[in-house]
């Protein structure tokens, strides 16, 4: 008891810490806006969501969570049992919602997708039944939760001070939607805003229409995010046990990071961000896995990956047809647009990606829009199918992480990054 009550003090002051550097990198990345930038912020005014006003209310929900809610010990069975009959019911609401999602997806005319609306408001109806009922044990499972991943993390020495600061605290919520606005000639980010999440999705595809038809050279998508680096951090449950483990650890590293020069720099360039994305990707695989081996042995992950859920493709596990290679085709995809881009082809590209989302949807990933704004935002991932045709960021990062002897030692290599040419110099593989 006295070791915790040491500690606490440095808890309080950690947090105030990660507060303010949190404010500070979302305040830096919104100041001094261009003309593009500004007129894209005046366009979704109505519906920007408020990071400072989710944070207040859910700091006051934590402290209430942590007076009323005394989750058991994170090894015994009565935790198992209580995450794994939540997340049962959590992807029965996957599963509704990724029903929802094909149904859209499939509608390839404005007729048709006005009769879609009608038909999924019974389905809308049940997710909203369900969502109530989780709500009862919600608290006691995000604990257990985060209790199993602060063991690891813990046990990886990494964090502050021996122990994983800042606190692992999440909260299973619908994160906000992620407006992506590209370049239509080539694939770059531009800028990225983030909605409120009870947009409906007649909303969103009006968003993604005023800004492709008011902003010069800009391909629009508002996507959904599976989790957002706020404190505490936001995680959506439809998905698998293996995937929560890991975004909880991946959204947890954006916090860390936040500290150090690696986070700070998170918007002043595309690179920098894929790398932030990168290495919490790689610190959040790591100890997703190692959280699912020692608190739920029997679920061993699955040797091939899928792509990660995001609210708008909440289905956590598609049906895909047995011999599809969803990776190999994103890739050739991603090149083959790379390519018709560089050849200013910009609407040969476009036709191209339209008749791709069609091929995946009949192979059961159901996308609902494929543009120069979706490969800029999942990019990002340079881990994932949809990154650069030519990548110089994730291969430095694997080869960086293999030479490291532990997590912690990869991360403290990695933190003091403050442009893309540091990470050039920590590993100076061959261009090309």
């Amino acid at each position: 008891m006295r070791a915790k009550r040491s500690v606490r003090p440095v808890y309080l002051l950690v947090l105030l810490l990660v507060l303010l550097l949190i404010g500070g990198v979302y305040l830096h990345a919104h100041l001094n806006r261009d003309p593009y930038k500004a007129k894209a912020y005046r366009l979704v005014a109505p519906y920007r969501f408020s990071i400072p006003r989710w944070e207040v209310k859910a700091l006051s929900r934590e402290a209430y969570k942590r007076l009323t809610t005394h989750p058991p010990p994170p090894d015994s069975s009565e935790a198992k049992t209580l995450v794994l009959d939540y997340l049962h019911v959590a992807q029965r609401i996957g599963a509704l919602e990724g029903d929802i999602e094909r149904r859209v997806a499939e509608a390839s005319t404005s007729a048709a997708r006005a009769d879609v609306y009608a038909q999924i408001r019974p389905l809308q109806d049940e997710v909203e039944a369900l969502r109530a009922q989780q709500e009862r044990r919600q608290a006691v499972v995000e604990r257990i939760l985060a209790s199993q991943v602060s063991t690891v993390l813990e046990d990886e020495d990494l964090g502050w001070l021996g122990k994983p600061l800042p606190p692992v605290v999440f909260e299973f919520t619908e994160p906000p939607y992620y407006l992506i606005l590209s370049y239509r000639d080539h694939i770059e980010l531009r800028l990225g805003i983030h909605l409120k999440p009870q947009l409906s999705l007649e909303t969103r595809e009006a968003i993604e229409e005023e800004a492709e038809r008011e902003l010069p050279n800009t391909s629009a998508l508002v996507e959904g995010i599976g989790g957002f680096s706020t404190w505490p951090t936001m995680i959506i449950d439809r998905a698998s046990l293996e995937w929560i483990l890991s975004t909880i650890a991946h959204e947890w590293t954006h916090t860390y990071l936040i500290a150090y020069p690696l986070g700070r720099h998170y918007h002043d360039s595309p690179e920098m961000s894929a790398i932030n994305e990168t290495v919490a990707d790689m610190v959040g695989q790591e100890v997703g896995r190692e959280a699912l081996r020692r608190f739920y042995p029997e679920l061993a992950p699955s040797p091939t990956p899928t792509p990660e859920p995001t609210k708008a493709q909440s289905s956590p596990t598609p049906t895909p047809t047995p011999t599809f290679d969803f990776v190999r085709e994103m890739r050739i995809t991603r090149e083959t647009v790379d390519k018709l881009l560089a050849e200013g082809k910009v609407e040969e590209a476009e036709r191209y990606m339209e008749e791709r989302r069609r091929f995946f949807v009949a192979h059961g990933y159901y996308i609902r829009k494929l543009n120069q704004a979706y490969f800029a935002f999942h990019g990002t991932y340079r881990t994932g199918p949809a990154a650069p045709s030519h990548d110089p960021i994730a291969p430095r990062l694997r080869k960086l992480r293999e030479d490291s002897p532990s997590l912690a030692v990869f991360l403290q290599r990695v933190r003091t990054i403050r442009r893309v040419e540091d990470l050039y110099q920590l590993v100076p593989l061959p261009e090309g």
